[in-house]
């Protein structure tokens, strides 16, 4: 099996939600407890610990196998399609008014059906 680590995608995630909570990558290093350098060793490619990626996990409040690449696949009846997933976490951010997820959620359909693979 194999299987990897979308680093990318894991500090992407990570610099969204600290865009969408609107501080600075020091006060997020303040707030959980890291160093500023941590950031910037992840953003040149660095694979964070353990302990850092599982702090981070937890403040992004998303499961590590979000960012697992390569031949794994959840197989159990708990994996949520893609849309689902993002609906939830759109739901669930306080920065978002209830009138605004339906439009973000249909913009987010429309750009997925637009660019996902179809099985052939």
């Amino acid at each position: 099996m194999n299987v990897g680590f979308d680093l990318r995608g894991f500090f992407r995630a990570v610099e969204g939600r600290r865009v969408a909570e609107g501080v600075s990558w020091r006060e997020l290093g303040r707030r959980l407890d890291l160093s500023p350098s941590t950031f910037s060793r992840m953003s040149r490619g660095r694979r964070p610990d353990v302990d850092t990626f599982l702090k981070l996990l937890a403040w992004l409040d998303m499961p590590a196998e979000g960012f697992m690449e390569g031949a794994f696949k959840r197989t159990t009846h708990s994996a949520r399609p893609a849309l689902e997933t993002i609906a939830a976490a759109l739901r669930h951010d306080p920065s978002l008014s209830p009138d605004d997820v339906a439009p973000l959620e249909e913009i987010v359909k429309v750009a997925y059906n637009r660019f996902r693979r179809v099985k052939r």
